[in-house]
């Protein structure tokens, strides 16, 4: 099985092969069009080819960004794979949701699926992405979340927006005040980012009175992991695993 998790950032390409993710490629989702067509076909012969899956029929994917879809779906279609494309009402039979089904983002019920399977039923997750979201799970229900500008993305329009500061890692710092513009921008971007997510947290354990188990995921969860309280877990393919899941349920569906 194919499983592709398309952002506003990258666009990410697995192999599933008995409920194992093997292999991880990665794209830019802002590719001028014929580079972007190019390196996908380039990617999915790959994985196809080079993993021994010449058989693989089926694909999934989440998608935020739904311009993208129609080009992926034409490649795969030249290699005779059905596409499922993710959406939330496809899932309710799995997951509940007390949210919008129609503006709720494929990634998110992805990440949920994941952990639902994992029989973890209060929980919330982090997904350092574009965008930093939160999703909250109790009783094994999707209750809703936040969404706040991502790390990156803030340190870039930091960068862009002033004339002086220029850009620097995300790392965490030894000390909060530093004596540098660029230690000041480290540590304002690291422990700014630490207090607003662990005072998120607790706000969401006051207002839903529950234990959760805090769960992170996207490109920056590893450098923020042991700050964050609770002790957070740390699962970087969380969306992927999540349409394993979807495509194990949606392909024993529709295999005959």
């Amino acid at each position: 099985m194919i499983l592709i998790d398309v952002g506003n950032t990258n666009i990410v390409f697995a192999v599933s092969n008995n409920n194992k993710i093997i292999k991880i490629s990665r794209i830019d989702t802002k590719e001028e069009t014929n580079i972007f067509v190019e390196n996908v076909n380039k990617i999915i012969k790959k994985l196809l080819y080079k993993n021994f899956l010449k058989n693989t029929k089926f694909a999934v994917i989440s998608s935020v960004v739904p311009s993208i879809n129609t080009h992926i779906i034409k490649i795969l279609k030249i290699y005779k794979i059905k596409v499922f494309v993710l959406k939330p009402k496809d899932v309710l039979s799995y997951l509940k949701i007390d949210y919008n089904l129609n503006e709720i983002g494929a990634d998110r019920i992805a990440n949920s699926i994941a952990v639902v399977n994992r029989k973890i039923k209060n929980s919330i997750v982090i997904d350092f992405g574009t965008a930093t979201t939160f999703e909250v799970l109790k009783n094994g229900r999707f209750l809703g979340g936040l969404i706040f500008p991502g790390i990156e993305l803030s340190k870039d329009t930091l960068i862009k927006k002033t004339s002086l500061l220029k850009n620097a890692q995300i790392i965490k710092t030894h000390k909060v005040v530093a004596k540098t513009t660029k230690d000041s921008i480290q540590s304002g971007f690291y422990w700014g980012y630490i207090s607003v997510i662990n005072g998120i947290i607790k706000k969401i354990i006051d207002e839903k009175k529950f234990k959760p188990k805090i769960i992170l995921t996207g490109g920056l969860a590893k450098i923020f992991k042991n700050d964050i309280k609770p002790r957070p877990i740390v699962n970087s393919n969380l969306t992927l695993e999540g349409l394993q899941v979807i495509g194990s349920l949606y392909y024993e569906k529709n295999k005959h």
